[in-house]
């Protein structure tokens, strides 16, 4: 064997093998967990183009910035479907967003990041549930710029709750 030939077989299972491993990554990222106040966090239907949506906020981030959202979420919850969608705009693939949750009483949950959700499309879409009732009061939603342009990038952020 030629070392061309040997060259380019190494190249080739090298690249198998980095395939591989972003497959399995991604796809433990998109794992179901639950956390230690007892909320499970999995990933969710992409809810951005349901017209029934009440719950919505938009707005823009800046990078390094910060924006808080508060939800107010009624007793006898058992689901909240969260979505952050930053996609549509001109640099499509190019923007980070990160998103942290804080329910009344609980620990954090997050950060999350696009692909948390097995889908890299600059969307963040988890649905929370516990065994029994979700937390009720003011949960607190933290959107992070972590990879934005100067100008800033265009978001919105749904949150729907099922009994």
């Amino acid at each position: 064997m030629n070392a061309t030939k040997c060259s380019a077989q190494v190249v080739e299972r090298i690249l198998v093998a980095a395939l591989l491993t972003s497959l399995l990554v991604s796809g433990a990222a998109a794992l179901p967990c639950t956390t230690a106040g007892g909320i499970a966090v999995a990933p969710a239907d992409d809810v951005s183009d349901r017209v029934e949506l009440i719950r919505s906020v938009g707005g823009t981030i800046h990078p390094g910035e910060y924006q808080t959202v508060w939800k107010s979420v009624p007793s006898g919850v058992r689901t909240i479907v969260v979505n952050l969608d930053w996609s549509g705009h001109q640099h499509p693939g190019t923007d980070s967003l990160a998103l942290t949750i804080t329910p009344p009483g609980s620990g954090v949950l997050g950060p999350y990041r696009d692909g948390v959700d097995g889908r890299m499309d600059e969307k963040i879409s988890l649905a929370l549930s516990g065994s029994d009732s979700l937390p009720s009061g003011m949960w607190k939603f933290l959107i992070f710029g972590e990879d934005v342009p100067e100008e800033g990038t265009d978001y919105t952020l749904n949150v729907i709750y099922y009994y």
